[in-house]
């Protein structure tokens, strides 16, 4: 369009001041005609004003150092003596030495040989063999500029259109369209959306090529919207590409908010925002678009499902044609999802991928202070990512700052933790410390005896896996469960329900200090291949090479069961099959089927077919034999069958 100002600023000058001087050299050319129709009458087109001069029909062509410049026709040209001359049924070609050729034809012309004020009126048409088109009802010249308060119409390099008035500084080269200015930039590749501006005012500057388009502007491109104060643009050398596009003041976007019929651009995308500007490639493509909030944040709603509401300090949209592939929200990010289940994101950088082909949100990177919250979960970390197709969040750690998940009263750490929302899921890996507690529904550690409850329990592993559906955690890989001095070592260790059950496998050990004789300094210990424990049954079952340690006491046995008191302590140890006692300050060793030992009292009941017992001292054997160990003193008895005894003197 700032074309235009080159060829208004040269043709409509050049023509009035050539008009003035063809007239001169004319009426010197041909004072003979002219003297032979000086007997008839004048036609007056000025109102009281006297003719001085008349020609009619006439035409000249001007050349400088022997090229053709311009070529002049009117059918009749009057001079008056009021230094205005007019001209009638106007046609003015202008040769430029580039070779352009530019066209002005209007019915009427009047200019002022001494103001070098001039006027074109009653339909003022302008064109140039390079495709420009200026239509008006007429113009006026005041030496220096071109002013109209009517309507123009205009076609030029890739821009057309029509505005209410026009005012043009020739030596600025600037040309102002306004009132109502409507301006559409038809695309340079075939596929592409025009662009179309509305607005109060248009300025286009010829020396800088650009156009600025201010008050309540309105610009649309296919199913794109924009709206603001003040939006710019500029263009190649050429201005036929654009090569910047900007604006400020009360800035408003809506992408992909009137799609055509079939077509899916993945939903209305509309950002709010203080100030905009733009990425262009080399041949005119707007690759990007970055809003930024400077009075308050900019703010982004993004249609769903579900609808995602983000606010920001800046916003970066990167568009593949009428597409969005990417928008990056930076610092004071806070992105809200608005479906069934509200949740909410904060960080200060936030990256959301749209898929290619359905152009729907996909993922999002969040970087730095990230925090995540749901109805039931929250979560922090440094960096995450967030898989939204397939509702799953990754947090991911760095150094000195390890990730952390608090669900329903759960405290998860770890190096990686992923879980999902919806499916409720939990993974986590590496170096994993979990707190535990009964305030939920979920899984809990601290129902069963082996830790007592309103306590919590931690847990360290190398991985957990949660399932919330069946509730369930896995903590695999050097698991160490504890709570207060109470420990259990496994290789796995497994949690169903609200503490409805814990199970262990793989070397299983544990370390109680919950008996009910009181306050020990030496704990009870145990190893085994398995642990199992169950809510309110008050025992815990141990599985496969079972060993449990007391003091110097040691007892053996491939089942043995911890059962527990009332206040939770425990109060006695059944063993089974081919059990084992040893003693080692007495070095005394018994065998047996079963045995029976009184934590409290501090008595084994030792049962067998025979049990049998062998010492320094000498051997005894009967069904029963029974160790009081406060009083170190053993019984041998045989209700049904005869006992047995040897005796070793020392």
């Amino acid at each position: 369009m700032q074309r235009t100002i080159k060829i208004l600023r040269v043709a409509l000058p050049i023509a009035f001041f050539a008009f003035v001087l063809v007239i001169v050299l004319s009426w010197t050319r041909t004072r003979t005609a002219r003297d032979r129709t000086a007997t008839e009458p004048v036609v007056v087109t000025r109102t009281g004003e006297k003719p001085q001069l008349e020609s009619k029909l006439f035409e000249d062509t001007q050349t400088i150092a022997g090229r053709v410049v311009s070529r002049i026709k009117a059918r009749r040209v009057v001079a008056y003596s009021s230094n205005w001359n007019t001209l009638e049924d106007v046609q003015l070609t202008i040769y430029r030495p580039n070779g352009l050729t530019y066209e002005l034809v209007c019915p009427q012309a009047q200019f002022n040989s001494e103001t070098k004020e001039a006027d074109a009126k009653g339909g003022v048409h302008v064109t140039s063999s390079d495709g420009v088109e200026i239509q008006t009802a007429q113009i006026h010249f005041d030496g220096n500029r071109l002013t109209n308060r009517i309507p123009v119409q205009f076609r030029i390099d890739r821009w057309t259109g029509n505005g209410g008035a026009l005012d043009l500084d020739v030596q600025a080269e600037t040309l102002r369209l306004f009132e109502n200015l409507e301006a559409t930039m038809v695309p340079e590749q075939a596929g592409e959306e025009p662009i179309t501006i509305k607005s109060a005012d248009g300025v286009f500057q010829r020396k800088t090529n650009d156009v600025t388009f201010t008050q309540n502007v309105q610009m649309t491109r296919g199913a794109d919207k924009l709206t603001g104060d003040r939006i710019f643009g500029r263009f190649t050398q050429d201005r036929r590409r654009l090569t910047d596009l900007q604006g400020n003041g009360h800035v408003f976007m809506s992408m992909s908010s009137n799609v055509s019929a079939g077509e899916n651009l993945g939903g209305r995308k509309d950002i709010t925002c203080d100030r905009f500007y733009s990425e262009v490639t080399p041949d005119g493509q707007i690759t990007a678009i970055d809003a930024v909030g400077d009075t308050a944040l900019a703010h982004a709603v993004l249609d769903g499902p579900p609808k995602r509401d983000i606010v920001a300090k800046s916003f970066r949209v990167a568009l593949a044609g009428r597409a969005v592939t990417e928008m990056k929200a930076e610092w004071q990010v806070v992105m809200k999802e608005l479906g069934p289940v509200q949740r909410t994101i904060i960080a200060d950088h936030v990256t959301v991928s749209f898929d290619p082909q359905q152009h729907k949100a996909t993922a999002a990177f969040l970087e730095g202070n990230v925090k995540y919250t749901d109805p039931k979960n929250q979560a922090t970390a440094i960096r995450a990512n967030y898989d939204i197709a397939g509702d799953r969040v990754l947090l991911t750690a760095q150094p000195g700052f390890d990730p952390t998940v608090v669900s329903e009263g759960n405290i998860l750490k770890a190096k990686q933790i992923e879980f999902s929302p919806r499916a409720g899921t939990a993974r986590a890996v590496g170096s994993v410390i979990a707190q535990l507690t009964s305030k939920q529904n979920g899984p809990a550690a601290d129902s069963t005896n082996i830790f007592p409850v309103n306590k919590p329990v931690f847990v360290n592993s190398d991985v957990l896996t949660m399932r919330q559906a069946n509730k369930v955690a896995v903590f695999s890989g050097n698991v160490r469960a504890w709570q207060d001095t109470n420990t259990l070592f496994a290789q796995e260790l497994q949690v169903q329900g609200a503490g409805d059950s814990i199970t262990a496998r793989g070397n299983v050990r544990t370390v109680l200090y919950n008996t009910s004789e009181g306050q020990r300094k030496t704990p009870v210990t145990s190893k085994s291949d398995q642990l199992l424990a169950r809510k309110n049954d008050r025992r815990v079952d141990l599985l496969g090479n079972v060993q449990i340690d007391d003091e110097d006491r040691t007892m053996s046995s491939d089942h043995a069961v911890f059962l527990f008191d009332a206040a939770r302590k425990l109060d006695r140890v059944d063993s089974e099959k081919h059990v084992i006692l040893t003693e080692a300050a007495t070095q005394r060793k018994a065998t047996g089927d079963r045995a029976v030992y009184q934590v409290k009292t501090r008595m084994i009941y030792l049962m067998g077919s025979p049990a049998t017992l062998n010492a320094p001292t000498g051997n005894v054997a009967g069904q029963q034999i029974t160790f009081d160990i406060k009083r170190n003193k053993v019984d041998v008895t045989g209700p049904t069958t005869p006992t047995h005894g040897t005796y070793k003197p020392e």
